[in-house]
């Protein structure tokens, strides 16, 4: 593979972690070794690859208890992504399965049991019930319906060996690439819940919406080379290439024009948010808070275990890149 150049993104929010990393991991780990989730193989790259590292960054803020909930639960959808990229003669099935759990519908024939990811999805949702309001349950699973669908949409094309075209993957992305369910756990994780109208305000909708186009983007950039390890075209860079005829390497360095591009919108919206709501409204800026760590810590993610890169190709960098008081809510 051609080595690739990678650009640092100026994120103007402080890189932090959880001070409760540590202890996440270890909990979420026994709790997959409980389930059978790993044979000894799986067990060692699921350590190394530090995946609770994604949440205990991106949902910093949390009391420990709901982080190690939030960490359980998104440990559990990296694996089960990995799980329905690879399983393409059940991916169906077992995706309406974990829904119909979410929803409380699964009716189980006589003598049989939960596979092991759906009796773990079934622990984890029922710690999730417990810490939520039903409004925000029915929204939050919708999220998880969203992402199981546009991933099984994009997925035909690796079955079928053909690359969607660039519309087609932008159309689905967003959806594809979880950032609904990401933002929806952001109230879960502040522990405050707000109401839709909050949320079908347009300027939210417009950050919300840039927000998840840089999650998206960012992952497109720092998972390519994971990608085409797995032979996987399912990447808006490989998408690109293929339909622009350009390298690789151009296709990346658009990839970082529009990721900047949507950073500054996102930045841009967020400094007029004291002009909708109340700036001293406390929920609302833990909120918007939330939304920064988001960005920060999804891109800090990447360079943490070994996930992505064989050689992580710098550290992210966790001074603050711009003064906060020019985007003070």
């Amino acid at each position: 593979m051609t080595k690739i150049v990678y650009q640092e993104l100026d994120i103007p929010v402080e890189s932090k972690i959880s001070s409760f990393a540590e202890e996440i991991q270890e909990n979420c780990e026994l709790l997959f070794y409980k389930y059978n989730i790993f044979d000894e193989t799986k067990k060692s790259e699921f350590h190394e690859q530090k995946i609770t590292t994604f949440p205990t960054r991106v949902y910093n803020y949390a009391s420990k208890e709901i982080l190690q909930i939030v960490s359980n639960f998104l440990a559990w959808t990296f694996v089960f992504d990995d799980y329905i990229e690879t399983h393409h003669y059940d991916r169906d099935e077992t995706c309406e399965r974990v829904l119909q759990i979410g929803y409380g519908n699964l009716s189980l024939k006589e003598g049989e049991a939960l596979r092991s990811l759906e009796a773990l999805f079934s622990e984890i949702w029922n710690s999730i019930k417990k810490q939520s309001p039903n409004e925000w349950q029915k929204r939050f699973i919708d999220s998880i319906r969203n992402w199981f669908v546009f991933t099984n949409i994009l997925m035909k094309h690796k079955m079928n060996g053909t690359i969607p075209t660039m519309a087609e993957f932008i159309s689905y992305r967003w959806f594809d690439a979880a950032s609904d369910m990401a933002i929806n756990l952001i109230e879960f994780a502040m522990e405050k819940f707000l109401p839709q109208s909050f949320h079908n305000e347009m300027v939210i909708q417009h950050l919300v919406h840039a927000n998840g186009n840089v999650i998206g983007a960012i992952n497109d950039i720092f998972s390519y080379e994971k990608d085409i390890r797995a032979d996987n075209n399912l990447n808006f860079v490989e998408v690109m290439k293929n339909e622009m005829k350009i390298e690789v390497q151009e296709a990346i360095d658009r990839r970082y024009d529009f990721t900047r591009a949507q950073i500054q919108s996102y930045f841009l919206l967020r400094k007029q948010l004291n002009r909708i709501f109340d700036p001293n409204d406390e929920v609302i800026k833990k909120y918007v808070d939330g939304m920064d760590s988001l960005m920060r810590g999804h891109y800090d993610f990447y360079f943490d275990g070994n996930r992505y890169f064989e050689i992580c190709p710098f550290k992210s960098d966790s001074r603050m890149l711009t003064n906060s008081n020019d985007f003070e809510f």
